[in-house]
Formats: structure tokens, C-alpha cells, sequence
């Protein structure tokens, strides 16, 4: 039950992208003790790292692959949400500034080969899509594939079954993947409810690494969308709307 409560509150928080800074005078922290407290209160959730938090008194714990939570240094408190910090007149959010690092260098890594791509012929710009082709605004994104390529917009489609590896989506998915034609095999998929059934190998994989991915990269839903500099654009936007968050 806590977990499902921990979980609830994380998936309430949304991402801002920003600078920041490390808090000065907590450098020195116990991972392990905040690690062990924080587990010993929710222990079926794992803590993959602690550091130190923008603001002081606080540590920063990476929960559920990507998520951040706070605990007070003493372990008395935790705090599930955005913490934002007031810097030289602009609302940063430290969190979301973190994984924008985090996807840039995993963008870096990304083979081109391994993903869908839609390429625009006077290409001004590259976004990475993540999708799912059960979700609703993900089709309704796909809908306008042409404009995006007709505005100079790239778009480069990673996998990512919300509901996990194992259900239905991701099935289908690899077996577009595996398409002798992947773009026409994922358009008829989102456009048409008509799924290829191309001889599943190892062009599979990349299904489950790019969900994998999207888990680091702090993926809630979809369609997400990112920069090549690994921030966030947000969810379904039309071609006109992508354009101004581009400028």
C-alpha cells in the first residue's frame, strides 16, 4: 500500500526544465542511512542514489529509476514533489535540469538504426518521440507526421509501451519493428488498427532498450517529446505548437 501511495504522489509531479546548483554546506551525506530509512518505510520501492538537495537540511533521492524525493538529513521527513528554486528572478526546477543531462547523453548513445524515423526533406531540427500505439494522442500526433516533416521537423519514434514489456502494445510493436517497412508498418498501426506480423529477431530489442530508456529518461506517459539537448517539449503537440516551443 505505501508504494502504490508513493507512486500515486510521483505521478502527479510534472517536469520543467532549468539550471541550478548543488546546496553548499551538506556536501558530506549518508547515503546509506537516508537509503536504509527511506526503504525501511517503503520496502518495496529501491533507492538507486542519494545526494545531496539544492536546498539545505535536504537530501535527494532517486527513486523508481528516475523519479527524485526528498528526506530531511535527520530522516524525520519526506517530501513527494516539485522543488523549486527562485535564481536570479527565473523559477528553476533542479530535478528536471538533472534529467535533461541524463537524456542528452542518452541521445548521444541512441543508433538511428534502432529507431522510426520520419525525415524531413529541409530538415531545421530533430525531436525524439517516445509512443505507445494503444495511446490516443500519440495517433492523434501521427496524424500530422507530413506537416511535421513539410515544417523541417525531424521526428525520431522510440518505443515505449506504457504498460510495460510484457503487455499486448509491446508485442505488437516489436512486429513492427521487425517490418520490412517500419514507417508504413507503424503508420497503419496508429492510423489503421492493423498490425504487421514481420518474423520477430533480433530487430526486436531495441523495443524493450528504448522502454528502458524512456524509464531513465523520466518518461510518464505519451507521446513524450525531446530536444536533442534532452528537454522536454511535452506531450501531444500540433506542428504549429512544436515550432514555438522549438523557437
Amino acid at each position: 500500500m505505501k508504494k502504490v501511495l508513493l507512486f500515486v504522489l510521483l505521478g502527479l509531479m510534472t517536469a520543467c526544465g532549468a539550471s541550478s546548483e548543488t546546496a553548499k554546506g551538506n556536501a558530506e551525506i549518508d547515503g546509506e542511512q537516508a537509503k536504509a530509512a527511506f526503504e525501511k518505510a517503503f520496502p518495496a520501492v529501491e533507492v538507486s542514489d542519494v545526494r545531496a538537495a539544492p536546498m539545505a537540511g535536504m537530501l535527494a533521492l532517486e527513486v523508481n529509476g528516475s523519479e527524485t524525493v526528498y528526506m530531511s538529513e535527520d530522516g524525520r521527513f519526506i517530501m513527494i514533489g516539485k522543488l523549486l528554486e527562485l535564481k536570479d528572478g527565473e523559477v528553476v526546477n533542479p530535478a528536471e535540469q538533472r534529467l535533461e543531462k541524463v537524456r542528452a547523453e542518452g541521445i548521444k548513445t541512441l543508433n538511428k538504426d534502432d529507431m522510426i524515423t520520419y525525415a524531413a526533406e529541409d530538415e531545421k531540427v530533430e525531436v525524439y518521440v517516445f509512443t505507445d500505439i494503444s495511446c490516443g494522442y500519440c495517433r492523434k500526433l501521427h496524424r500530422h507526421i507530413d506537416e511535421y516533416m513539410a515544417s523541417g521537423v525531424t521526428v525520431h519514434y522510440l518505443a515505449f509501451p506504457r504498460g510495460g514489456p510484457t503487455t499486448e502494445a509491446a508485442a505488437s510493436m516489436r512486429h513492427i519493428w521487425c517490418a520490412q517497412d517500419r514507417q508504413q508498418a507503424l503508420s497503419d498501426a496508429k492510423l489503421n488498427d492493423t498490425i504487421n506480423k514481420a518474423e520477430l529477431g533480433e530487430c526486436a530489442k531495441p523495443v524493450d532498450e528504448q522502454y528502458e530508456l524512456g524509464l531513465t529518461f523520466g518518461v510518464r506517459g505519451t507521446p513524450a517529446i525531446y530536444t536533442t539537448e534532452g528537454k522536454q517539449l511535452g506531450g501531444y503537440l500540433t506542428p504549429e505548437d512544436m515550432l514555438k516551443r522549438l523557437d
